[in-house]
This record gives structure tokens, C-alpha cells and sequence, in this order.
């Protein structure tokens, strides 16, 4: 077993928010030490104080060159007190590029991540995703929504409001990648429309901006003002494969013009 390999798993790992140095690491070496065909491994995290994602991690190893590969997982979205309202999907991983941790979470709450894709004939283009909760492919997952990034100026919208944070280059940059990576992310607001403390979310469907006092988010870490946001599958990654996504093509061709 070559060493590479394995780097390049522990390194997948790292780079979709599965984190580095865990438990979670030292299960995936035991694993590629025993050589069998294929393995899953399990893993679950709290983003806030009611809800779980928990994750099964299917590897497999190739019958020619004796390389695992990362395949897919699948995210199962718990919610404490509300059963009903848990989700489920399988993400698919490409040479290790595809839907991260922390994106997956925020895909299976509704809300749009903002990705660099590669199409299947090799062309780079940027888009918004979201999940269609109202249609499933045959295989059980949702169906994918497509808003490209040109329909959506996520910058202006942002600047139609009074956000403290967007005077400041650092903290500029710092919400516009937290929005884009789907979070609910905590802003202060001048007024007049909204004052305070809010946390807000992109929503690229209306090309605006959603709004939510910071009470409906009390079960959560409230950022000070200045307070970076930090996850930590955050890296430069590399633009993640069209395939990985689609199953099926969305009936509603329009939701990707």
C-alpha cells in the first residue's frame, strides 16, 4: 500500500470538513491497513444546539491499481426535537473534490452554496446550488437546483443594506465566503429597515438577501462584532466535477439558465 494513497485519503478527508489528526483519521488508516475490497466509515458533528449531521463514508479499492478511493457519503440531517423534519442525502466525491461537510449541513437546512463546477465536457463555470426538497431522483436523493453566479450579484445585494461588517475589507471577504458557502452568518445592521444584531443568509432563487433575528439562532455561538467565522474544511479547492452532483437532470431546465 503506498503511502500516497493514503495521504491523499487522510488529505480528502481534510478538504471536505471531515477534519485532520482524528478519530476519524486513525479508523481510515486501520482500515486501509486491512486491504479489504471496500470499507464505510462513520462520523457525525453539531453544528448547533438542536441538530446533528451524521455521515457514513463509503471507500472502495480499485481491482487494477489496489488504490482506495473516497466514493461518497451519505448526510443524514437529525433534528432533536422534530424527527419529521430530518433529510437525507448521498453526495458523491470525485478524485476527492466535491460537497463539503459543512456545505452538505447547509444544503440539507434549504439554504444555497455557491460552488466553482466543472461540466462533463470540461468547461469551468460558477453556480448556486440548492437542494429541491419537493422532487427526488429514482436513486431517493434530491434533485439539484441550479442558479448561476451572473443571475445573482451576491456583493450588490449585500450592499443595498446598512451592514456594518461590509465598510471593512477583512470582514467584507469574510462574510461573503461564509454566505457563499451556505451559513447563516451574524451581521450589524444600521437601520432603517433592520437595526441590531441579525444573522442572514443568501437566497439566489429571489437574487436577495434573507434576514433573521439573532433570537431565532439563540441555540448557537453568537459571533462578536469583528469575530471571524471559521470552519474547518476551509481551503482553495479545486472546482468540483459536474458529476458529482447530478444523478439525473432536473426536470426544471429553467432553474439552471
Amino acid at each position: 500500500m503506498a503511502p500516497t494513497n493514503l495521504d491523499f485519503l487522510q488529505d480528502s478527508l481534510k478538504y471536505l470538513g471531515f477534519g485532520e489528526k482524528s478519530i476519524l483519521n486513525e479508523h481510515l488508516t486501520d482500515q486501509v491497513k486491512r486491504e479489504q475490497p471496500s470499507f464505510e466509515l462513520f462520523t457525525e458533528a453539531f453544528y448547533n444546539g438542536d441538530t446533528k449531521l451524521e455521515a457514513k463514508l463509503y471507500f472502495s479499492r480499485s481491482a487494477t491499481s489496489g488504490f482506495y478511493y473516497f466514493n461518497k457519503y451519505y448526510a443524514l440531517l437529525r433534528y432533536a426535537d422534530t424527527p419529521d423534519k430530518e433529510r437525507a442525502q448521498t453526495f458523491f466525491i470525485n478524485k476527492g473534490q466535491g460537497i463539503t461537510f459543512k456545505e452538505a449541513f447547509n444544503l440539507l437546512q434549504g439554504r444555497a452554496v455557491f460552488k466553482t463546477l466543472t461540466s462533463k465536457s470540461g468547461i469551468q463555470y460558477t453556480s448556486w446550488l440548492q437542494l429541491d426538497f419537493t422532487l427526488k431522483t429514482q436513486g431517493g436523493n434530491y434533485y439539484f437546483k441550479y442558479f448561476r453566479g451572473r443571475r445573482f450579484d451576491l456583493e450588490k445585494a449585500l450592499e443595498k443594506h446598512n451592514i456594518r461588517e461590509m465598510g471593512f475589507d477583512t470582514l467584507r471577504a469574510t462574510l461573503i465566503r461564509s454566505l457563499q458557502r451556505g451559513n447563516m452568518h451574524p451581521v450589524t445592521i444600521d437601520g432603517p429597515e433592520y437595526f441590531g444584531r441579525h444573522f442572514i443568509e443568501a437566497n439566489p432563487a429571489m437574487e436577495t438577501i434573507n434576514f433573521y433575528p439573532t433570537a431565532t439562532r439563540a441555540a448557537e455561538k453568537t459571533l462578536a462584532p469583528g469575530e471571524e467565522v471559521h470552519d474547518p474544511e476551509e481551503t482553495d479547492a479545486e472546482p468540483a466535477s459536474h458529476s458529482v452532483l447530478d444523478e439525473e437532470t432536473h426536470p426544471a431546465s429553467e432553474s439552471r439558465a
